[in-house]
């Protein structure tokens, strides 16, 4: 078991500010943003530069150490976007991010869901999602990685109930467990534990009510009770911890907070 620290520690900050920033805290293991249009790393840019962005990359991992442990990804077109120009466009870029993750040997991409459309009934959102989904899932056992749908505030796949029926359409589906989404709508932790039977990586960082993140220990995500049942539920996968560049909020000591808490329940982790 693996624990990486995300770029996402400095998302509004250059790949070089966030790798740096990662080796500074004492990781070996990193958890790259790929999301196209945010920063660090963009789908679009593989596909259209391959060699430059990834001789850029290779020269920043290298000069700080890091090795890729996993992806958190995103394509320019929606989830739910059947058009034949985003499947197109989206099947470029996914090929492109497993030619990433097969140079690094990354065995697991987040999938973000990225946004709703709130224009249309869900059920047919829903459908839309899944058939994109499985176009993620052939492409990955293709080349023997794998992809996991992240449950994300603000997505297609917000609630509880959304999470349901998702898999309920699609058994199959890989999640990532990122307990924070759920807990900043005032659920409570422990409605989200069923989550882990379907989980294999797992997002960590505290939160609150209406508001994603929080200084470990002062939210609602009870990271003793969290950690403690993936522990006695055998998880073996690895973790990432995902705190966020906020200007007016200092996180680099809640990750290695975050670190430590791990440690405790996985002590084999590094």
């Amino acid at each position: 078991m693996t624990i990486a620290c995300s770029t996402s520690v400095r998302c509004g900050s250059s790949l070089d500010a966030a790798l740096r920033t990662v080796a500074e805290l004492g990781f070996r293991s990193v958890d790259l943003l790929a999301i196209d249009g945010w920063v660090h790393v963009n789908p679009s840019d593989l596909v259209s530069d391959w060699e430059g962005t990834v001789s850029r990359l290779d020269d920043r991992l290298s000069a700080y150490g890091l090795v890729p442990l996993a992806l958190n990804t995103g394509t320019g077109p929606q989830l739910h976007d059947r058009s034949e120009a985003a499947c197109e466009l989206r099947r470029a870029e996914i090929a492109a991010l497993i030619r990433l993750m097969q140079r690094y040997g990354v065995q697991l991409a987040a999938i973000q869901p990225l946004g709703n459309d709130a224009s249309r009934p869900w059920a047919d959102v829903l459908a839309d999602c899944v058939a994109t989904l499985r176009e993620y899932d052939t492409a990955a056992r293709e080349a023997g990685v794998a992809f996991a749908l992240e449950l994300h505030i603000h997505s297609p796949f917000e609630t509880l109930e959304q999470a349901r029926a998702l898999i309920a359409a699609m058994p199959e589906v890989k999640l990532v467990y990122d307990p924070s989404h759920f807990v900043m709508q005032g659920i409570d932790i422990r409605e989200t534990e069923w989550l882990m039977d379907h989980a294999v990586h797992v997002h960590v960082r505290d939160a609150a009510r209406d508001r994603m993140q929080a200084h470990l220990g002062e939210g609602d995500v009870d990271l003793d009770w969290m950690l403690g049942t993936l522990a006695r539920r055998g998880y073996s996968g690895h973790f990432s911890i995902e705190y966020l560049e906020d200007g007016g909020m200092d996180v680099l000591g809640d990750v290695i907070g975050v670190r430590d808490a791990i440690l405790r329940y996985f002590p084999e982790g590094k």
